[in-house]
């Protein structure tokens, strides 16, 4: 058992359809929940729930989408490409260590695929659960949760950029350009009346 958590531990930290996929996943799971806070807080609402309960909703549907969807597009193109190696090879390779380490890959990529947006959404709503108790109020929450994002979407620029060996300040910056664009959008619907 232990063998097999830092197999999937080392496929996590080393492989780069891996590394790609908590950059798309989580960036996609933060401007998600970033766009359903913003449009409700928008539309003058100031009930918590409104926006816990779509997250969530939001959320589960991604990781369920993520994890069903990785692991079979994966496991397909992981079978495809063994079915072409036993062809050159002439023998088959189920159940050789080469085969376990590529469906233990197709496993880690599907987790990863569902997992992190998962987690980055529920870091972001947090801060309304502490709401309806008086800990904190509604547009404290929301600062709070603008701040999460705006740290996951710099830190995800910062990551990319420390992969592609570049300026990770400015792939930070760049990343988030993209929550500033949706913040514009939205700000621009409310103003058209849309919410």
């Amino acid at each position: 058992m232990k063998n097999r958590l830092g197999a999937y531990f080392k496929i996590l930290v080393e492989h780069e359809i891996v590394r790609r996929y908590v950059i798309i996943n989580l960036f996609d799971g933060a401007l998600t929940i970033m766009g359903i806070i913003i449009a409700v807080f928008l539309s003058g609402f100031r009930d918590p729930k409104l926006i816990i309960l779509p997250s969530i909703g939001a959320t589960i549907a991604m990781a369920v989408s993520g994890i069903w969807g990785a692991y079979a597009a994966e496991r397909a193109e992981i079978k495809n490409k063994i079915r072409e190696l036993e062809a050159h090879l002439m023998k088959g390779l189920t159940g050789t260590e080469f085969s376990r380490k590529r469906e233990n890959m197709a496993w880690v990529i599907s987790i990863v695929d569902g997992v992190i947006p998962l987690l980055a959404s529920l870091i972001i709503i947090l801060p309304f659960f502490l709401v309806n108790p008086g800990i904190i109020t509604m547009d404290v929450a929301f600062y709070i949760s603008m701040a999460a994002v705006i740290a996951i979407l710099f830190g995800l620029g910062a990551f990319a950029g420390w992969i592609a060996k570049e300026n990770s300040l400015k792939q930070g910056f760049i990343m988030l350009l993209a929550g500033v664009v949706i913040g514009v959008i939205f700000m621009l619907l409310a103003f058209l009346g849309v919410i």
